[in-house]
């Protein structure tokens, strides 16, 4: 995986990001949590989300997308710092 520098912040980031947008939508969250998990071992370290991501699905407020990758950090999957959130 090749990475950047963001800007001046010091991260660095992977060339690739894991976008979110079908986590809790045609995605339920083991699935999301495999494809992190695989996204990391492919060494992506960058994900995107967004509280709007599935609230166009009848009976969803948005976030879910959110809650998946919380849960996911939650269960030690990976280390919060390890990973660059876009939202």
């Amino acid at each position: 995986m090749e990475f950047r520098r963001l800007g001046r912040t010091g991260l660095k980031v992977s060339t690739i990001c894991l976008g979110t947008m079908q986590f809790g939508w045609s995605a339920d969250a083991a699935t999301g949590h495999s494809i992190m998990n695989r996204a990391i071992e492919l060494g992506c370290n960058f994900f995107d989300t967004a509280d709007v991501y599935s609230r166009w699905v009848d009976g969803n407020d948005g976030g879910v997308s959110e809650q998946i990758i919380g849960d996911w950090l939650a269960a030690g999957h990976v280390r919060r710092e390890s990973i660059v959130l876009a939202t």
